[in-house]
């Protein structure tokens, strides 16, 4: 289970730093047609960037449901059966008095 979390931990860092290091250029959804000629060029490396920040966040995405379904295995109550329960004298605060 540790181990997962640290991957997880990796990959958010890793998908910040991808997302930081792309340039806002204005080009919305234009899909560029790229060859291995232009890998390298400033369009060709905006478009691996573009690729490896998707590829890190289907990963992310993938290690956060199984580390959900890890988590929920060991456990017999949902989230909502391990929170505390409230009574109702807990639930409504006592009048306040007034001083004499």
């Amino acid at each position: 289970m540790t181990t997962l979390i640290v991957i997880q931990l990796v990959l958010a860092l890793a998908l910040v730093i991808l997302v930081l290091l792309q340039g806002s250029d204005n080009e919305g959804l234009g899909l560029g047609g790229g060859t291995f000629g232009g890998m390298m060029s400033a369009r060709g490396s905006a478009n691996l960037l573009s690729r490896l920040t998707a590829l890190t966040a289907t990963l992310f995405m993938v290690m956060s449901v199984v580390l959900t379904i890890t988590a929920s295995i060991g456990s017999d109550k949902n989230v909502l059966e391990s929170l505390p329960s409230l009574n109702e004298e807990e639930a409504l605060p006592e009048e306040p008095s007034i001083p004499e």
